[in-house]
């Protein structure tokens, strides 16, 4: 027997209020028989979840994804939880809370600097042919 490795995450970039897929993804359990579950702030989500055929690995082992669409709210918390008989009644959770990056200002500000180098380097450089030619 093998005991599976969870991992989970979002199929897209993450956007609150905006609908979303988190995938629950499960390999290298041997026998092929698991069951996942999700919660949602630790409540049993039941609707908009689906679960993949279990898909053989060239070691022997298997794997299978869970999907469950939703859409993000700050603050919320999910958790995937698998259980196999390899784990010994110990189920296997997961958990992933939504953390949206809010846009930084490093590179607005890394242009803005940038711009005003360039400008200030093209009125000296004007400054000066001007100057040049003024004494020819």
């Amino acid at each position: 027997m093998d005991a599976p490795e969870t991992s989970i995450y979002p199929k897209d970039d993450v956007q609150l209020g905006f609908k979303n897929t988190l995938i629950c993804h499960v390999t290298g359990f041997y026998p092929p028989s698991v069951s996942i579950s999700w919660t949602k702030n630790n409540v049993n989500v039941t609707e908009d979840m689906s679960l993949s055929q279990y898909r053989p690995m060239n070691d022997g082992t298997f794997n299978i994804f869970s999907t469950l669409k939703f859409t993000p709210g700050e603050g919320d918390i999910y958790s995937c939880t698998v259980n196999h008989r390899a784990l010994q009644s110990q189920p296997q959770t997961k958990t992933w809370d939504v953390d949206v990056a809010l846009p930084g200002v490093g590179p607005a500000v890394f242009c803005g600097v940038g711009l005003t180098l360039g400008l200030l380097g093209v009125a000296t450089g004007t400054f000066f042919l001007v100057k040049g030619n003024n004494c020819n």
